[in-house]
């Protein structure tokens, strides 16, 4: 069955998976940094203080994604689905209705935990479970919203903030989400009844938590993966957040960088069918070993190339892996542990990743503050990446579970 035949076949849990990533993006770095300029001029914050209050809130969501993101594998996935939704809405209203830094950071902390963390969380889990034998190839379907949105909503967010302003605007993302999203997403789950195994209420949850978290952490090749499993996060992060300082330094217009944007979404699609063709054929673990190369070679790119031209195929290379890894990285969990876990899991993984990326920012905003060249950072983020994935090479050639 070929990918069109395919989505026609699955088309209302792979719609609902892509939803979910798609309207991610009001909690995603490309989308927050669009807004950063607008809360610096209403709070009169500057950029360190936006980029403290982003670093806070991340830590704050990465705190609390794994205590929220286990209950996917205890209630039914229609509630959990529309607690997400509507807890994103109420996150975009708070924002728009923020009077000043404490509320703002209030704002961004809800808008992390809900768009970044829980709207990919239900997309990736509830489809992993949905699929088993062409399990890579479903994720690298639904997991498209994120490109998707990459593209879409940068562009809608500018022209509504020179239209009506940032705070209708967030207004507006909102509204859409409780009004629209909600009820479409709920329909599309009628006739889909495969849920969760297990009950027992809050006490339950709690010692399938701490057991499922005992299984993982008892794991060698959990802990080979980890620091593989940071480099994605970590670097894409880092280079997204400072991409206009890293243009500036570079001498390359500002409007570039918007340009260049439409090269990481296109290769983000195309890692994400690839990696589904691959996964289905030669197992997640296998895909694990290489998915961060390419961006490894972007890192290198970026500081070695002065021209231009650079910053598109950077942009290429971080959305190829990103592509590889967004499938691989739930189906490897899958494919280890299988799914009967995989929420708790899953939101343990995303907790770490989530925490990785909240440092990002502020090691190489650091870094760039202390006088060092691009060149000089890129290369020390080269020489580690390729360090972190070298674990996962032994892990697979002695078979570590």
């Amino acid at each position: 069955m070929n990918m069109f035949a395919f989505a026609r076949h699955h088309v209302r849990p792979l719609a609902f998976g892509a939803l979910h990533s798609f309207y991610s993006a009001p909690g995603q770095t490309f989308c927050i940094g669009l807004f950063v300029t607008s809360f610096n001029a209403d709070f009169g914050l500057d950029p360190a203080t936006v980029g403290a209050l982003y670093l806070g809130a991340t830590l704050a969501s990465a705190a609390t994604l794994l205590l929220v993101g286990h209950w996917i594998d205890h209630i039914r996935l229609v509630h959990f689905s529309a607690a997400v939704v509507v807890g994103l809405g109420i996150a975009c209203i708070v924002t728009a209705m923020a009077t000043g830094p404490a509320t703002l950071f209030v704002g961004l902390c809800l808008l992390r935990l809900t768009g970044q963390g829980l709207m990919v969380h239900v997309e990736a889990t509830a489809t992993a479970r949905a699929f088993d034998r062409e399990r890579g190839r479903a994720l690298g379907i639904t997991a498209l919203g994120i490109p998707v949105s990459e593209v879409v909503f940068p562009p809608l967010a500018v022209a509504g903030i020179a239209a009506i302003g940032w705070r209708p605007t967030y207004a507006l993302i909102g509204a859409i989400a409780l009004f629209v999203l909600l009820p479409f997403t709920q329909w599309l789950l009628y006739g889909i009844t495969r849920s969760p195994r297990r009950e027992g209420g809050a006490n339950g949850a709690f010692r399938s938590l701490l057991s499922g978290l005992r299984v993982m952490l008892s794991s060698r090749y959990v802990w080979a993966a980890l620091p593989a499993m940071a480099i994605f996060p970590f670097y894409a992060t880092a280079i997204m957040f400072h991409i206009t300082t890293i243009a500036s330094i570079r001498g390359w217009p500002v409007s570039f960088v918007a340009t260049s944007f439409p090269a990481l979404a296109i290769a983000n699609v195309c890692g994400l069918i690839l990696s589904g063709q691959i996964i289905d054929r030669i197992s997640a673990r296998k895909l694990f070993l290489f998915q961060m190369l390419p961006m490894l070679c972007g890192v290198v790119v970026l500081g070695s190339v002065t021209a231009p031209w650079a910053l598109p195929l950077t942009m290429a290379l971080i959305g190829f892996s990103g592509g590889l890894s967004k499938t691989t990285l739930t189906a490897v969990w899958a494919e280890v542990f299988g799914t009967e876990t995989l929420g708790t899991i899953r939101s343990a993984v995303a907790m770490y990743m989530v925490l990785m990326s909240a440092l990002a920012p502020l090691v190489l905003g650091a870094a760039l503050a202390a006088g060092w060249s691009i060149g000089t950072v890129m290369m020390w983020f080269a020489i580690v990446g390729f360090l972190c994935i070298t674990p996962p090479l032994f892990a697979e050639r002695y078979a570590f579970r």
